[in-house]
């Protein structure tokens, strides 16, 4: 079962790098306007053990332009649908796991 453990962090990696991208896209959006904020993004790397790891760090990028707000918006929705596949993922182990083990009982 080791790999249905692998499968099972590399879907849920993927739900929280989706996560905190959102958390980043969220934070942009809401400090739009503060002056001297610093604008959020997310950098991924190849997880050890399978995945992906994820981490929001600052940038010097502009964060109250008209570009800066419609990236916000475009990140977000990705991030939503990245989600939504690490999700579908991650179900798909669970039906197939439920379905090998009725096979067996």
């Amino acid at each position: 079962m080791i790999i249905s453990g692998v499968s099972s962090n590399i879907a849920a990696s993927g739900m929280h790098a989706a996560t905190q991208r959102m958390q980043a896209a969220a934070s942009n959006t809401a400090h739009r306007e503060t002056t001297g904020f610093q604008r959020r993004e997310v950098v991924q790397s190849e997880a050890p053990d399978g995945g992906v790891q994820a981490r929001i760090v600052r940038t010097d990028a502009s964060n109250g332009t008209a570009a800066a707000e419609v990236s916000n918006v475009i990140d977000a929705r990705q991030a939503a649908h990245d989600f939504a596949a690490s999700t579908a993922a991650f179900r798909a182990r669970e039906d197939a796991l439920g379905t090998l083990l009725d096979a067996f009982a």
